[in-house]
């Protein structure tokens, strides 16, 4: 008996071994031959590659050590062409002489730790937000905080083109892959933004009615310890997401029968004084606004409640003109925050837009006007996107 135990075993783990044999399907098809990826990284292309002007410049600035820093592990990389260098007057010569910060602050922009392929691009409407390598402070500036300013760039698809910014940088499809990113060949430097939207509209005459309203809407708000907080937005903050600005230039003003500082005025002063705050049919919190910010809301500032950022959020509502154009439909009196009871009503974008053969066009929300074209588009400042229109949203009667 003691030797028939282990002859049993035996026999049952042949069993088994039978069955599994049994079941074990026929392969089918013919094997799927192993296509190996990109054996070399982008580092490596771009030393054997013919951007003389960027391979120098990298080689003199401490980019490796801020890719280490970063952490990434794959990266999409904007690289000029010599020419683009050349015109932007980063002349050979100028890099060589340059130092490694300077460099360092050139080549970081085009650097984004972030996996940004062409097959995934190809399918989303409109622009990608994505962080660079870049951070700037913005020390002396009013109303930014204790982070440094941290570059994005906007990145999408249009026809055969390849948008950065809302600007054609390359055809669709150029491109090589490496075993750790990805490079992008464009044939012109990125402009960095330089100003906030106040400091654009400031600086820049043809706005100066727009300037005037602004002013003197905040002006009397104050005089009644009042801020909606317009100029804030407008100054930006890191708590501050960025938005789309569709600034209305003098033409615009002239149209509607404002000439200067004091038409705006006399027409402020129609709904002043402003009565007190009042809950609505809906039981939303209303604060009564100015008559003239019936119309500059529309004009891209009507977003405020929407734009305070929490974490390490920092993008907003930003709208290239091909975002526009791609987008109309979807645009289209946007409902960007639900109203809740007792407090404020639904944020709205307060514009229709339309697809005009490509371009994009935009008027108030169910107004009967036409359809009015961006005069200058696709305007980058630190905190989001300016368009350029000469008509003023005037809300339906």
């Amino acid at each position: 008996m003691k030797l028939q135990l282990p002859v049993l075993l035996l026999i049952l783990l042949a069993f088994v071994a039978c069955r599994k044999q049994d079941i074990e399907p026929e392969p089918v098809g013919e094997p799927v031959p192993h296509e190996a990826g990109p054996d070399k990284t982008w580092q490596e292309l771009l030393a054997t590659s013919s951007y003389t002007r960027f391979r120098d410049a990298w080689q003199r600035s401490g980019m490796e050590a801020r890719l280490k820093q970063s952490g990434s592990g794959f990266f999409s990389v904007l690289i000029p062409t010599d020419k683009a260098f050349d015109e932007a007057g980063w002349t050979a010569d100028k890099i060589k002489t340059a130092t490694a910060a300077e460099l360092d602050g050139l080549l970081a922009f085009y650097v984004l730790p972030a996996r940004l392929m062409p097959e995934s691009m190809a399918v989303i409407p409109g622009n990608t937000p994505v962080a660079t390598l870049s951070t700037r402070s913005m020390e002396g500036r009013e109303n930014w905080y204790s982070r440094d300013y941290l570059d994005f760039v906007f990145i999408g698809k249009a026809g055969d083109s390849l948008l950065v910014d809302g600007k054609g940088m390359n055809k669709w499809g150029r491109y090589q892959q490496a075993s750790n990113g990805i490079i992008y060949p464009i044939e012109h430097l990125v402009p960095m933004p330089t100003q906030t939207m106040w400091e654009f509209i400031e600086a820049e005459p043809r706005f100066s009615l727009y300037r005037d309203a602004l002013l003197i809407a905040d002006s009397l708000y104050k005089s009644e310890w009042m801020d909606f907080g317009v100029m804030t937005i407008l100054q930006s903050g890191e708590q501050i997401g960025q938005l789309t600005l569709y600034a209305p230039n003098n033409d615009a003003f002239h149209k509607h029968g404002f000439n200067n500082a004091e038409d705006i005025l006399n027409y402020c002063l129609r709904s002043w004084p402003l009565p007190p705050p009042d809950y609505d049919e809906n039981m939303y919190y209303q604060q009564p606004t100015l008559s003239i910010d019936s119309i500059l809301f529309a004009h891209g500032m009507e977003v405020y409640p929407t734009l305070q950022l929490y974490g390490d959020a920092r993008i907003g509502k930003v709208y290239f003109s091909n975002d526009l154009a791609t987008n109309a439909r979807s645009l289209t009196h946007l409902l960007l925050q639900p109203g809740q009871m007792y407090y404020g009503p639904p944020v709205y974008i307060s514009l229709d837009f339309i697809n005009n053969n490509g371009q994009p066009g935009v008027k108030r929300h169910g107004a009967t006007t036409p359809y009015t074209g961006l005069k200058t588009r696709d305007i980058r400042v630190f905190n989001g996107v300016i368009h350029e229109v000469d008509d003023l949203f005037i809300p339906s009667n």
